[in-house]
This record gives structure tokens, sequence and C-alpha cells, in this order.
């Protein structure tokens, strides 16, 4: 195994939904970044986990995350010729935000080659393996096929989706008792639409439950959604995978598992059940299963349900969060609660973001430090990759200024993050 070394100012640990905007802003903002991550491609869960639709850019009300991301999306939609929505002639009739939708390889393409400009030194296929503090620096080690790689840094931003670094410190996390179903994401294409009949396919499905022909998860919205919904998104973003937890390899490859089975069974079902889908295409799958919760950072503060509800004007803010509550379980399938104003709009502070009693480390995206309701709202792709601008902008600072990030002040986080083009709160 070859053995190299290398010294930045920052490591982002993670490259996914909030860890390669926190790269790009770290670097954009001068100062040397480097991002470890596993797979094989930036944009996690909205690319290489099969969720793409970073949501949500805009409200009724205007614009509630923009900056790098929008900056990101916009030019994944320039390249494939498509216009930039008017989210301004949008009629929110049933939600009151917007989805928005990215072709995962532009994006994927895109946001790589704008990493890679501003100076971002990416090491894809690295896992870090240990972390220790050596006085105001850190030494990290990652690993990856071939390869042990010590870096240097001064600070560190885990974006990891599952508190892996925050975790090696020994540093306090939070696990709920009882998490949130994982998902799995397919698409199924070449359905004949004008063949189905809403009454007639949630009888079949129906059926198909009631015989054990599919399982309770296999559709993860009955609660909520008629069948025909399954039809009409290909299967996208329509299966739960209970009791999932993607934080080890073992329990990734048991989700990864689970939810292809899932995906066979499904599909196997339609193509022989269905009228219209006989010749239904299993057109792409993700390279692994999702998580939606697994460890979160216990930080200096924990947003809790009613900050999120109230929409709590923290001193600290540091971005927009949206405003409504995307509860999973496998007990109720699917609930969505919206705030009672769309005047409302939660915020995210800084103190979140802030492992309990440490320095010189942040965190962003879904590890962000907030009680099991807040945490169903704030996960959101565009308050994970405002959350990652934000702490991509407190390493910068605190790097130039030669001090922790946990000390800088959350107005200044904010002032970087507006010379980026982030959304003024």
């Amino acid at each position: 195994m070859k053995s190299v070394s290398e010294k930045v100012d920052v490591v982002v640990a993670g490259g996914g939904t909030a860890g390669h905007i926190a790269a790009i802003q770290a670097a954009r903002a001068g100062v040397t970044t480097s991002v470890i991550e596993a797979g094989t491609m930036l944009g996690g869960t909205m690319t290489a986990g099969g969720v793409y639709m970073p949501n949500h850019f805009y409200s009724t009300r205007g614009p509630v995350v923009l900056g790098i991301p929008w900056e990101l999306y916009t030019k994944s939609k320039k390249t494939e010729g498509l216009p930039i929505p008017d989210y301004q002639k949008r009629r929110p009739v049933e939600t009151p935000g917007y989805y928005s939708y990215i072709n995962v390889p532009i994006y994927a393409a895109i946001a790589e080659q704008e990493a890679v400009d501003a100076g971002v030194i990416l090491h894809y296929h690295e896992f870090v393996s240990h972390v220790r503090q050596d006085g105001n620096f850190w030494e990290i080690t990652s690993l990856g096929r071939g390869i042990k790689r010590t870096t240097k840094a001064k600070e560190i931003i885990d974006c990891t989706g599952d508190a892996d670094v925050v975790r090696m410190l020994g540093l306090p996390v939070i696990q709920d008792t009882k998490r949130q179903p994982g998902s799995y994401q397919y698409k199924i294409e070449n359905i004949e639409h004008e063949q189905i009949w809403e009454k007639e396919v949630q009888a079949i499905y129906e059926e198909a439950m009631a015989d054990r022909r599919l399982q309770k998860g296999d559709f993860a919205y009955p609660n909520m959604l008629p069948f025909k919904n399954f039809l009409d998104y290909g299967g996208h973003n329509c299966t739960h995978i209970y009791a999932s937890d993607t934080s080890s390899a073992d329990g990734q490859t048991t989700a990864n598992i689970e939810g292809r089975k899932r995906m066979l069974r499904m599909f196997k079902f339609i193509t022989t059940s269905i009228p219209g889908c006989e010749r239904a295409v299993l057109k792409t799958m993700a390279s692994h299963a999702l998580g939606r919760d697994s460890f979160r950072a216990d930080g200096e503060y924990m947003v809790a349900k009613e900050d999120f509800m109230k929409a709590t004007d923290f001193k600290d803010k540091i971005c927009n969060a949206f405003n409504y509550i995307d509860m999973h379980s496998e007990s109720k399938g699917c609930e969505v609660t919206f705030l009672k104003s769309e005047e409302l709009l939660p915020k995210v502070p800084f103190r979140a973001l802030i492992p309990k009693g440490s320095s010189r480390i942040t965190v962003a995206g879904r590890i962000v430090s907030s009680e099991k309701v807040a945490f169903a709202g704030i996960r959101a792709q565009c308050t994970c990759m405002a959350m990652g601008q934000a702490m991509g902008a407190a390493a910068a600072l605190a790097v130039k200024r030669n001090m922790p990030s946990r000390v800088i002040p959350a107005k200044d986080i904010v002032a970087l993050t507006l010379e980026h083009g982030a959304v003024p709160i």
C-alpha cells in the first residue's frame, strides 16, 4: 500500500449534497481545500443516490436558497439546453414549494468541474479511517484502494451524512430510537399510461398486497397516494427500506440488498399484472440505498420542533430552511406538515452545526443537530446545500483569521455567502 502525505487548510469529509458545496465555497474563498469522498462523484444523494430533486430553491414568497447551489443548478439546465424555470409563474396548489429536477450526469460533471476550477483537491474512492487533533491542526487518515493518505488540516467539515468524523472523535451524537425508513431509487419507463385506470390498478395493487406478492414498503405512500402515483413516477422515490442503517459497510450492504430485492419484486409485479406495463423497462437504478437518518451531531444547540414550526429567528442564523416537514415511518408511510403561514421560513443556527465541546470542526447536511421532527424538515436537499455553503465560508474565515471556526461571527459567515450569491436572511 502506497503511503502519501498532504497538507491543506480545510478537509471536507464527504462530497455529497452539503459537502460539494462546502468545498467549492471554501476554495473560492481562497483556502486550500480537499474532499475525501468514498464514492465516485460529487452530489451524494442527489446524484449517485438517485434523488435528482434538489428542493426547494423557491417558496411562493420568493427565493429560499440561491448562491452556489443555484449556480450549479442553472448551469446544468443551460448545458441541457433547457430554460431556467420561472418560479413566479408556478401555481402552488398542492405544495408551497417548487420541485426542481437535475440531469444526474450533467450536474455531477459540472459540480466536479467547478470544484476543480476552484482548486478543490478531489480524492474519490477514499474514506476517513482515523482522525486525531494535534494542537491547532488535524491529522486525518484516509484509505482507498492501494493508498493510505495522511492529511494535515486546520479545519474539518463533516459532511458524511452519518457523522463519521464526529463519531471517530468520540463527540456526542444523536440517534433516534425509531428512525425514518431508508429508500432505494430506480426508474421504470415505457409504461403506456393511456391504459392505466386509477381504480383498476388500485384494486390489483391491493390484491397483490393481500396475497403477499408485494410487501409493505414496496410502495412507500399508500396512506396518502393511490398506487397510480407509483406508475406516474415510474417508481422513482417510491420505496421504503425499514430499519435501514447506512452508517456502516455492513448496514449499507444490507440496505442495498433489500432495496434491489424490492425493486425487482415490483418490476416483476407490474409487468405481469398491470395492463399497460407489459413492455415496461427497468431503466436505471442508484448505486446504493439511502438512509434518511442515522447519526446526527449533538451540537451546541439542538433545533427543536417548536423552533422549526415557529421559524425562530436565531441571532446566529446562517441559512434558510423550508417551511414543511416530511416525516416517513413504517407505521404511517409518509406525513407532510406545512407551517401555518407561508410567511414563516425556518432558519438554521450556526450553533447547531458545531459539535458540542469541539473546536475547529463543523458539520453540514443531514447530521445537523436537531430534534426528530425538526430534522424531518431541515434535511431537504437545498437546505443541506445551503448549510454546506455556510460551513465552507466559516472554515475559510477561520483559516484566514487564524482562529477556530466556532468563534467566527455568524454575520460574517452570512456576509461571505452573500458575496457568493446566497439569499439574504
